[in-house]
C-alpha cells in the first residue's frame, strides 16, 4: 500500500519512527492541495484537496483498500488556487497491520466526521504519477495556510524546525 505523509509521519518527524519505521521503501514525491499549520491541535498540519483529484475513499479494511486499482489522475495543476505539496510515499508491505496503527493516529474511522479521511489521489514521483492513499481534512478548521517556499513548493517542518 503506497502512503503519501506530509507532516508528522515524515521521516526524523515525531510520529515516523513508531508508524512508519517499518515502510518498505519511501520516496519524495508531491501532491496539489492546501496545507495548513493547525496551532489550536498542537501544531499538526493537514491538507485539503480537490474532490475531483479523490479517486476512492479508504475503509476499515486497509488491506482491501491497498488492492484498488485505479489510473493515476492528471498531474497538471487543478483548477483554482491549490499549491504542490512536498511530502513523501512510502510504500507499506505490510497494510493489514501498518495502516490501521496510522489510522488510529489520524482519527481514522472510515465515517464522515472523523478528523481525517483517508482518500486515494495522485501523487507526482521522479517516475512520473502514481495513485496513493493520503489523509486529509473535509471538515471546517481555523488553521493557517502555508505558502510555497521559492522553489514553489509547500513543505511543512515541525514548529522546532520553522524559521
Amino acid at each position: 500500500m503506497r502512503l503519501f505523509v506530509y507532516g508528522t509521519l515524515k521521516t526524523g518527524c515525531c510520529n515516523y519512527e513508531r508508524h512508519c519505521s517499518m515502510a518498505a521503501h519511501m520516496q519524495k514525491a508531491w501532491l496539489w492541495g492546501r496545507i495548513y499549520h493547525l496551532d489550536r491541535d498542537e501544531g499538526y498540519p493537514m491538507v485539503e484537496i480537490s474532490p475531483a483529484a479523490i479517486l476512492a475513499r479508504g475503509t476499515r479494511e486497509p488491506a482491501l483498500d491497498a488492492l484498488q486499482v485505479c489510473e493515476p489522475g492528471s498531474l497538471d495543476k487543478p483548477a483554482g488556487d491549490w499549491d504542490l505539496i512536498e511530502g513523501e510515499l512510502m510504500l507499506f508491505e505490510r497494510p493489514e497491520r501498518d495502516i490501521p496503527l496510522i489510522d488510529l493516529l489520524e482519527e481514522f474511522h472510515a465515517e464522515e466526521s472523523d478528523l481525517y479521511a483517508r482518500v486515494l489521489t495522485t501523487v507526482r514521483t521522479v517516475a512520473g504519477a502514481q495513485t496513493a492513499w493520503t489523509y486529509i481534512r473535509e471538515r471546517e478548521h481555523d488553521g493557517r495556510r502555508l505558502r510555497p517556499d521559492n522553489t514553489g513548493t509547500v513543505c511543512w517542518r515541525p514548529a522546532d524546525f520553522i524559521s
